[in-house]
């Protein structure tokens, strides 16, 4: 065993990597495995089975059996934020990294971050960039954020104006949970950039590593996939962070720039939602209030049109689609 290499009598490893899982245990032995072929091997992984109704509590159980490094936790339901809490009053690392159940760690994603974090005493947090797999041609492959060289350092207001600035493929000191506490459960799906933003007004440095060292999986059945919920949730953080900006003018137009935005992002995500699931009623009454936004003569008409024949809606929208389809494939 390698010189304060953590093991099963408790001493305290450097890094704690912290994964809620809910109904994962088809995707969980690989992320468990790119935990425990990190470089750095000090570390210990905190897995929390966030009431599964599969087999993720047995597969979690039987991958602790195999590494002593691996610690599993078993909660009722409660959602991802409250299950990292879990997990990070269960860590004991002096970093946190944390991974979600379905997403990857390259080899060298902790030795990378911990070497940031040396090279710049005064990060807080170090973000990392990712490979998405799956989310169609569009992301397949792609990289999170396109740049993939170089570090940068994240004012609030940048935060404010760029909602994904920050990847949820993250380490932060344990200081950071210290001081601001976990991760608020009133936000599902977008409780990690309220966390960021919290973190950001506590004066936290937050740097951004452009070099992909993890793998983000992307799932239509996620949370994230929501689109229209995803929005109503980054909404609800900006409003509440909204009252806290009055001493940081920048910051505060920046925050309401971008609730004027999503607001009216929000009606047409709601169209497309209803485009997808086929509701034609429903994304004409969805098409009757962007008319409005916009103060459109064309959308109203259109609108109109759709109250009384709203299939024509469907047909324009999959047409549409299979066009933008076939042109992403054959510009692959």
């Amino acid at each position: 065993m390698k010189p304060g290499l953590s093991d099963a009598h408790g001493q305290t490893p450097v890094v704690s990597v912290i994964t809620p899982a809910y109904n994962a245990a088809s995707f969980l032995p690989e992320a468990v495995r790119s935990v425990l072929n990190q470089t750095f091997s000090d570390l210990e992984l905190v897995v929390v089975d966030d009431g599964s109704t599969d087999d993720t509590l047995t597969v979690a159980r039987r991958l602790a059996a195999g590494d002593h490094r691996v610690r599993v936790v078993s909660t009722p339901n409660g959602g991802p934020a409250a299950a990292r809490n879990l997990a990070l009053r269960a860590a004991r690392g002096t970093f946190i990294a944390l991974l979600d159940s379905d997403d990857l760690f390259r080899p060298e994603f902790v030795a990378r971050q911990l070497a940031i974090f040396a090279r710049h005493p005064d990060a807080a947090i170090v973000t990392g960039n990712a490979i998405n797999r799956g989310g169609g041609a569009a992301f397949d492959g792609a990289p999170f954020w396109q740049q993939t060289t170089g570090l940068q350092r994240l004012t609030l207001r940048y935060l404010i104006e760029h909602e994904d600035a920050v990847c949820i493929l993250s380490m932060f000191r344990r200081a950071v949970f210290e001081r601001i506490g976990g991760f608020d459960a009133n936000f599902t799906g977008n409780e990690d950039y309220e966390f960021w933003l919290r973190a950001a007004l506590e004066e936290f440095v937050i740097v951004r590593n452009f070099e992909p060292l993890g793998v983000y999986r992307r799932r239509d059945d996620s949370l994230s996939s929501n689109e229209p919920r995803m929005i109503r949730g980054v909404l609800k953080v900006l409003e509440r962070i909204d009252a806290r900006l009055d001493e940081r003018p920048e910051a505060r137009d920046a925050a309401r720039r971008q609730l004027v935005r999503f607001s009216r992002e929000l009606t047409r995500a709601e169209l497309r939602a209803q485009l997808q699931r086929g509701d034609a009623a429903a994304a004409a009454g969805a098409l009757r209030t962007l008319a409005t936004e916009r103060d459109s003569r064309m959308l109203a008409m259109c609108a109109r049109l759709s109250s009384y024949w709203p299939q024509p809606l469907l047909w324009l929208y999959r047409l549409r689609r299979s066009l933008h389809c076939g042109l992403i494939h054959s510009a692959a």
